[in-house]
């Protein structure tokens, strides 16, 4: 089994890291390109199919699917390793995006649900063991400095999946869109190879193997461990954040881009715009503010910044508004948030690194937005139709929660 060293030595980048660091890198990049067409595609293809007020009923399931998929991981990193694990992650997903393209286009009930659900599930295990590998060979100081780009790096490729979305939809189908995004998936599986076999059979500390349900979802370093407790709170209040700007936004969208093909172009364009302005706060700000300023300032700034952009669509409840707070909390989320978030993980354990990071980074981040789509469809049920106004609105108040969530925080040691 393939395995990662224990972070440790001076701040300066290690040569034995940069080549499967670049490496795991470049397949994140290609994967990433997949997501941002599989994202718009999925979206709009679902939109054809549904009503905007549909979407809670989808992202309820999220969950389910998240909690399997969490199991399944920890299964396979006992018996496979990080490497064959990570392998098989991009070609299944490749495979399952492909069948359930497939059956979109051949008009079999529920395709459209199934594309939805699993365009939100599949990417966030790709990135996160992308993570694990990394922060498994980086000390905190290098992640400071580094972090930023190698995120600048993968979003280059979710800019090129969003321009070559927004240029082929119309002409090949959305559903095509996500058949090409199949075949880049199953591409990165051989950079994926070459990135673990750089890296080498190293030392790493022994991982505790899972003897009940329980331990394959690390759930003991969730109710001890501070910096992992904190995270999950943070994750749980930057999802209720995303899922409730993100039903907002498409709510607005649906109306007024009605046909299917043209609001997938649309997608493809916004989101290559977000991560466009991405990559340069990942080049820019991310290694400034993370060198300069401490993590627990960084992680409680976010939320405020959110909050006051979230009051003006309160104001002004229309696309345009909600467009812009919908861009600004994802530029920073792919950018700052992400950056600062990982750095945490580096001195953690083996155990903290991948089975509590996927089950905070992957199980309780989708899962909070089945939870909020949930409650959101069940008010709806219960009271009518929602207002507009009312999700900025209770995106303010969860970003008040999500700035006490940062304090107490910690520093890691620059060194590791």
């Amino acid at each position: 089994m393939l395995s990662h060293p224990v972070p440790q030595g001076n701040a300066a980048a290690r040569p034995s890291a940069a080549r499967p660091v670049m490496a795991i890198t470049a397949a994140g990049t290609l994967a990433m390109a997949g997501y941002e067409m599989v994202r718009s595609s999925s979206s709009s293809v679902f939109l054809a199919h549904h009503s905007a007020a549909r979407l809670p009923e989808a992202l309820m399931l999220v969950p389910l699917a998240m909690f399997a998929f969490t199991w399944l991981f920890s299964i396979s990193l006992r018996h496979l390793g990080p490497a064959r694990t990570f392998i098989s992650t991009l070609l299944l997903s490749a495979l399952v995006l492909a069948a359930a393209a497939t059956a979109v286009l051949h008009g079999i009930p529920g395709a459209p649900f199934l594309l939805y659900i699993f365009g939100q599930a599949y990417i966030v295990f790709i990135v996160e063991e992308v993570w694990a590998f990394i922060n498994s060979l980086f000390v905190p100081d290098q992640g400071k400095r580094w972090n930023g780009v190698i995120i600048a790096v993968s979003t280059a490729g979710s800019v090129t999946g969003g321009v070559l979305t927004g240029r082929l939809s119309v002409g090949i189908g959305s559903e095509r869109i996500v058949w090409i995004a199949a075949g880049l998936t199953a591409s990165a599986s051989i950079l994926g190879w070459l990135a673990f076999r750089l890296a080498g059979t190293q030392p790493t500390p022994p991982d505790r193997p899972p003897v009940k349900l329980a331990d394959h979802f690390a759930w003991d370093l969730l109710r001890t461990g501070p910096t992992i407790r904190r995270l999950a709170l943070i994750v749980v209040a930057a999802q209720s954040v995303a899922v409730l700007l993100d039903i907002a936004f498409h709510r607005a969208l649906q109306v007024a881009v009605p046909a299917q093909d043209p609001r997938t172009a649309l997608l493809g364009y916004f989101w290559s715009a977000v991560n466009l302005f991405a990559l340069v706060l990942q080049l820019g700000a991310c290694p400034f503010l993370l060198s300069r300023v401490p993590l627990r300032r960084v992680h409680g700034a976010i939320p405020l910044l959110f909050g006051l952009a979230a009051l003006g669509a309160v104001a002004f409840p229309v696309l345009p508004v909600l467009a812009i707070v919908f861009f600004i909390s994802k530029t920073v989320d792919y950018s700052v948030f992400r950056a600062a978030k990982e750095v945490l993980y580096i001195p953690l354990s083996f155990t903290a690194r991948y089975r509590a990071k996927m089950t905070v980074d992957a199980l309780i981040y989708r899962s909070s937005k089945g939870v909020v789509s949930a409650l959101l469809s069940l008010s709806g049920r219960a009271f009518g139709f929602l207002p507009l106004r009312l999700y900025p609105l209770l995106v303010v108040l969860v970003c008040g929660a999500w700035n006490r969530f940062t304090r107490g925080l910690p520093e890691p040691n620059a060194k590791g």
